[in-house]
């Protein structure tokens, strides 16, 4: 039998990694290394439990884990060698759910974007899908081989829910391609400005029935494919990083929709998905103007090292770093352009983020300081209410 076929078709179909852990030493610190995101919150995605459970799986089974993150994997074995298919997501990124997961594990806030953008790196995958699809290979391998059963792995997780056309360019279109590149440099422009208004417009306009009906066939595929609306994703991008937006934020954006768009086969709704990965790009970068724009570039910089470091200890050293200045200077610098110092900057994010917490879970006080990067839950609640003019406790109470 063609093991490397039958992995890869098994790939080809769920759009899932496949691993031939036949060779467990290898194979499963190499799993645990690329996939294990925090060795406390997923022990059972490291090459010791991922040992032990390949051992201990049974014939014609085919085992589903998913962690307390909401990542899942699956496990079999056929023809006397062992597959992992994973990991995937069964449901699309929740904020609030992983940072209430976080919180729970004593983890800081700062790890929340990196968990994002380990989380929709995974295309969402059912539990139906991989099972119909496993069996299909195995009897399309083996057609004497009996169905094989499903069984979930329970005690590891909590609060987990399922849910070309080729012609040749003829110089008649060059006239068309002018025409559609004038279309998109004015629709990258409004991405770069931030122009929330009209980028929708825009956007609709360049798609719409009456602006194709005047192109060939060759420009209305372009724009009908998923070929054209990758390359204006790729433009989108770059078109909000020239605007100055962070590149953390926009592949945090542009990622969460490539996961979305992979999970179905729906023309519409992945174009609904670039819509919407489109506008949410324009926003941020209006947001981005509104909020950081009117600063130098040194402070920007020092803003957004504050902003994805809050749930931990931020040094002088830390700073200036980002700042590329002495502390004294970056001091004097900061407290002109924004106002404020950078501990009292810093103490505000902190407390806006604890607030919404209070606001939106019922995750103890000391949970959500620690998370937010008060390891003293005094100083804390002290720092609460120098901001917000009242306790946590109190803050909760009336929201």
């Amino acid at each position: 039998m063609d093991h490397t076929l039958f992995s890869a078709l098994l790939k080809n179909l769920l759009s899932v990694n496949v691993t031939d852990a036949t060779d467990m030493d290898s194979s499963l610190e190499a799993f645990e290394k690329k996939y294990c995101f925090s060795i406390k919150m997923q022990p059972m995605f490291t090459s010791k439990a991922l040992c032990y459970l390949l051992s201990s799986s049974k014939a014609s089974m085919i085992y589903e884990l998913i962690d307390q993150l909401g990542i899942c994997l699956s496990f079999f074995t056929f023809d006397n060698r062992f597959y992992i298919i994973g990991p995937y997501v069964k449901e699309k990124y929740s904020e609030l759910k992983i940072e209430t997961v976080l919180a729970k594990n004593d983890k800081s806030s700062s790890k929340s974007l990196a968990f994002k953008l380990y989380y929709t790196a995974f295309p969402i995958v059912y539990t139906e899908q991989v099972t119909s699809v496993v069996n299909k290979c195995i009897i399309s391998f083996s057609p004497t081989e009996s169905e094989y059963s499903y069984r979930r792995l329970s005690g590891f997780i909590q609060d987990v829910s399922e849910e070309d056309d080729k012609t040749e360019l003829s110089e008649k279109n060059y006239s068309e391609i002018y025409r559609r590149y004038d279309q998109e440099k004015q629709f990258l422009s409004m991405i770069r400005n931030g122009d929330t208004k009209n980028i929708l417009s825009a956007f609709e306009k360049m798609s719409s029935p009456e602006v194709l009906s005047v192109f060939s066939k060759e420009s209305l595929n372009y724009y009908a494919s998923g070929y054209g609306l990758a390359i204006l994703k790729a433009l989108s991008r770059k078109a909000a990083e020239e605007s100055g937006l962070s590149v953390i934020t926009i592949d945090e954006i542009t990622q969460k929709y490539t996961q979305l768009s992979s999970a179905t086969n729906n023309a519409d709704l992945q174009t609904r998905y670039q819509i919407d990965m489109i506008v949410e790009l324009t926003k941020a970068v209006h947001n981005h103007k509104l909020s950081l724009d009117k600063y130098s570039p040194t402070i920007q910089r020092v803003l957004e090292y504050i902003n994805l470091h809050l749930g931990d200890h931020i040094s002088n050293e830390d700073l200036t770093s980002a700042a590329s200045m002495s502390v004294s200077h970056l001091a004097r610098l900061f407290k002109k352009e924004t106002g404020v110092t950078m501990t009292e900057y810093a103490a505000s994010m902190r407390c806006k983020k604890a607030a919404g917490l209070l606001k939106k879970t019922t995750l103890p006080i000391q949970e959500i300081s620690s998370y937010v990067g008060y390891s003293d839950n005094n100083y804390f609640v002290k720092v609460f209410r120098k901001n917000y003019g009242m306790t946590p406790t109190e803050f909760r109470r009336n929201a």
